[in-house]
């Protein structure tokens, strides 16, 4: 980051308030616009996560502590106060011809620091090498377009997924976002896509948009040794494919995502990148384990519902699907041993089995209601987290669930600007009982108490946004 930070932090620093949020038109019809937003919380639990050491779970043996779960006194108490910074920077371009063809090019980038003060730490999401060059590095979005609004449009480049992005612009409102589109199946960031968008039909009812995309991503071959690699099964190229489809008329909006992906890592993290598996060289008893490349899927159904201008109705419904992935050893050329860290599977049976992958699914559901009066919106969103099916003998959460409930209350203050938003919230977390959290989450402390350890989780947060 240290290439891109210094630039990032000049160009935002230089320019005006009232230019941040401009679009400024060009010659010959071109027109460019930079947007984003800046976003600090601070945050308090009742009691703080119980941390288990890294040398007795992460990366080293079992990272949910699924078959062996440490003594409550191996364990420590993470600190009860925790802290969030994010930025976004956005530019873009754009152009119509005088035959309606309109072109685009955009480029996104996404910082994020667990302190509140501090700006432009790293990525939101790290799917490239830390040495990469600015044009390589990890962007949100990075694309180039075509339109006409009798044909729809063209994208090309690195683009958010529909899974993720629209998950996350529903739950943000009612406080969830990280809750909501931060778990399940699906992948966040696409980072060689083609989306392809229907033009808008409409019949009097509503209007409807279709869209398909295709995405992949290079073989996932970094640390890993290629001696060792090719002995077994050589690393997968990743592909994914994902309809969009947008229904909307006066009171509804209602949206159906369907992603499906294969070769890529495994993950119970929506927000992730679309990485390549890296592969199974790993051998049990002189023979080549050659576990099979993961796969995995997701159909989230969602929308808003606006009885009038005051209320307004979030809900979701999601069923979630994995392969399920071996637990590899990551025999990386770099520190000459073998680690977990770049692939540590997911929903993987015993060591005796040879730690391959059990196919699991789940369905999980959001509900929120947004009541707007004046300058204040004042919510109250729940997240449940079902059980999964799986055939796995060993207990990975399978058989757990959990229900989070956030209620909140923003204010704009356009006293200091119009793009500023301060807002509070208390949540509370209570899973089903003791045990590796449920499937779709990405960890056991997801929701901010260790499942393995403490069944519910009390918090209280409060922060601010610009947007601009």
């Amino acid at each position: 980051m240290t290439s891109l930070q210094p630039k990032a932090l000049a160009l935002v620093l230089a320019a005006p308030v009232s230019l941040l949020a401009a679009t400024f038109d060009g010659p010959d019809g071109n027109k460019f616009d930079i947007t984003g937003f800046t976003k600090h919380e601070w945050s308090r639990s009742a009691n703080g996560a119980r941390i288990v050491p890294d040398a007795l779970s992460n990366y080293t043996y079992d990272n949910r502590n699924v078959e062996t779960r440490p003594a409550l006194a191996q364990t420590r108490r993470a600190d009860r106060n925790s802290e969030l910074s994010m930025q976004q920077l956005s530019l873009g371009w754009s152009k119509e011809t005088a035959g309606a063809v309109g072109l685009e090019a955009r480029a996104t980038y996404r910082w994020r620091s667990d302190e509140a003060v501090r700006f432009f730490k790293g990525p939101d999401v790290d799917y490239r090498p830390a040495n990469s060059d600015l044009w390589e590095r990890d962007y949100t979005e990075r694309f180039v377009g075509i339109s006409r609004p009798d044909l729809g449009a063209l994208k090309v480049g690195t683009q958010l997924s529909r899974s993720w992005s629209r998950s996350d612009a529903f739950s943000f409102p009612i406080g969830l976002s990280g809750v909501w589109a931060d778990s399940g199946a699906g992948y966040g960031i696409l980072p060689t896509a083609v989306r392809i968008t229907s033009p808008m039909m409409e019949d009097g009812s509503g209007k409807l948009t279709v869209e398909l995309t295709a995405a992949s991503h290079e073989r996932n071959t970094r640390m890993v040794d290629p001696a060792l690699t090719a002995a077994g099964t050589g690393p997968a190229k990743p592909n994914a494919v994902e309809l969009f489809l947008q229904y909307s008329n006066a009171k509804n909006l209602i949206e159906l995502t369907v992603q499906s992906a294969r070769g890529a890592k495994q993950t119970a993290f929506g927000k992730s990148a679309l990485i390549g598996w890296i592969g199974d060289p790993d051998t049990f008893g002189g023979t080549p384990r050659k576990a099979a490349a993961p796969s995995q899927s997701v159909v989230i159904l969602q929308g808003n519902h606006w009885p009038d201008t005051r209320n307004m109705f979030t809900w979701g419904v999601r069923r979630s699907q994995w392969s399920g992935s071996a637990a590899t050893c990551n025999y990386s050329a770099a520190t000459a041993n073998c680690i977990f860290g770049l692939d540590p599977g997911f929903n993987y049976g015993a060591e005796s089995k040879g730690s391959l992958g059990y196919q699991a699914s789940t369905f999980d559901a959001m509900l929120g209601w947004s009541r707007y009066q004046g300058l204040y919106t004042y919510t109250i969103g729940g997240v449940y987290f079902g059980r999964a099916s799986s055939k796995n003998p060993i207990e990975w959460g399978q058989s757990n669930s959990a229900l989070h409930i956030n209620i909140g209350v923003a204010r704009k203050v356009p006293e200091v600007d119009k793009g500023l938003t301060v807002t509070a919230g208390v949540a509370r977390a209570q899973y089903q009982k003791l045990g590796p959290a449920p499937v779709s989450m990405p960890n056991n402390n997801f929701l901010g108490a260790n499942s393995l350890y403490d069944r519910s989780a009390v918090s209280g947060t409060v922060g601010l946004t610009w947007t601009f």
